[in-house]
C-alpha cells in the first residue's frame, strides 16, 4: 500500500510566529526607530510650521515662502554660509588627516597604546562650552600660547581680535577635541583587518604601500567616509565655541550660520526666519552628505 503524505495546516498563530522570526531584526529595532523618528519628526515639523510665519512686535503673521525668498536673496546668509563652509573645510581636513595618521601609529603596536587611547578620550567627554572656556584662557594676551609662539612672532598674537586669525582660532579647539574621535573609529577599523590577510600579502611579496592600498584601505574605507560625514555635519552646526570665544566677531569674520540663527531667534525674536535658516542648513548638510556618499561610492 502506497504511503500517503499528509501536510499539516499552519494556524494563524504559528504563521504569525514564523513571520516574526523572519522579520526579527526589524521588530527588535522598531522601538528605537520609532523613538528616533519622534525626536526627528517633531522638530522638523515644528520648524516647517514656524518658517511660514513672520514674528514681530505685534504678533505673528502668515507669509508663506517669503522667509525663504528673503533669506536666499540676501547676501548676509550666504556670507555666513561661506564662513561656515571655510570652518568646515579647515576643521574636517585637519581632523581626518591627523586622526588617520594617529590611528596608523597606534595600530603599529607602540608602547603605552592603551594609555594614549585613554587620554585621547578625555577631550571627547568634555562639553564644547568647557572646551571653549579652556581655550579662551589659552588665547589670553600674554598667555600660554603667546609664550610658546613668541620666538616665531616676536610678540603677542591677536588670536581672537584679528579677522584674519579668529577663524583659525576656532578651528584649533575643534581639532583638539574631535581628532580623537576620528582616531578611535579608524583604529577600530584597522584592528579589524585579519592577521592572515596581512600575512598572505607579505608572503606574496606586496610592499608596504601595496598592502596599504590593497589590504588595509578596503577594510577602513567605509569607516573613513562615515567619520568624514559625521564631522561635516558636526562642523556645519558649530555654535558653542563660536558663542564663547568670538560671538561671531571680529568684524563678522566668524559669523557662522548657527550664530546668525541664534541672533535672529533670541535677540530679534523672529523665530520664523531662524527656523527657515535651520531648515536651509539642514538641506545643505543633507546635500553635502549625499554628494560625498555618491562620489565615494560607499553604501551604508
Amino acid at each position: 500500500m502506497a504511503r500517503q503524505r499528509t501536510s499539516r495546516v499552519i494556524g494563524p498563530t504559528e504563521h504569525a510566529l514564523l513571520w516574526a522570526e523572519d522579520h526579527l531584526r526589524w521588530i527588535l529595532t522598531l522601538p528605537a526607530l520609532a523613538l528616533l523618528a519622534a525626536f526627528f519628526a517633531y522638530p522638523i515639523g515644528r520648524a516647517l510650521y514656524l518658517s511660514v510665519y513672520l514674528f514681530g512686535t505685534t504678533g505673528r503673521s502668515f507669509v508663506g515662502v517669503e522667509n525663504y525668498v528673503a533669506i536666499l536673496t540676501r547676501g548676509a546668509f550666504w556670507d555666513s554660509l561661506w564662513i561656515t563652509a571655510k570652518f568646515m573645510i579647515f576643521a574636517v581636513t585637519l581632523e581626518v588627516s591627523l586622526g588617520i595618521a594617529m590611528a596608523f601609529v597606534l595600530n603599529s603596536r607602540v608602547r603605552f597604546r592603551g594609555l594614549v587611547q585613554t587620554i585621547g578620550i578625555v577631550p571627547l567627554v568634555i562639553s564644547p562650552t568647557v572646551v571653549a572656556l579652556l581655550w579662551q584662557l589659552l588665547y589670553q594676551n600674554g598667555g600660554v600660547l603667546d609664550f610658546l609662539v613668541r620666538p616665531l612672532t616676536g610678540g603677542p598674537v591677536p588670536w581672537l581680535s584679528s579677522p584674519d586669525i579668529a577663524l583659525w582660532a576656532l578651528v584649533i579647539p575643534d581639532v583638539w577635541q574631535m581628532t580623537p574621535l576620528v582616531t578611535l573609529i579608524v583604529l577600530a577599523g584597522l584592528q579589524s583587518v585579519p592577521d592572515h590577510v596581512r600575512e598572505a600579502a607579505v608572503m606574496d611579496g606586496a610592499g608596504r604601500l601595496r598592502r596599504l592600498v590593497d589590504v588595509t584601505l578596503p577594510y577602513v574605507r567605509e569607516l573613513i567616509v562615515l567619520v568624514v560625514i559625521l564631522r561635516v555635519v558636526g562642523t556645519m552646526r558649530v555654535f558653542a565655541k563660536v558663542f564663547v570665544l568670538t560671538r561671531g566677531g571680529p568684524a563678522g569674520s566668524t559669523n557662522v550660520v548657527s550664530m546668525k540663527l541664534y541672533r535672529e531667534a533670541f535677540r530679534y525674536g523672529n523665530y520664523g526666519r531662524a527656523s527657515t535658516m535651520a531648515l536651509l542648513l539642514l538641506v545643505f548638510a543633507l546635500l553635502i552628505t549625499y554628494a560625498f556618499a555618491k562620489v565615494s561610492e560607499v553604501e551604508f
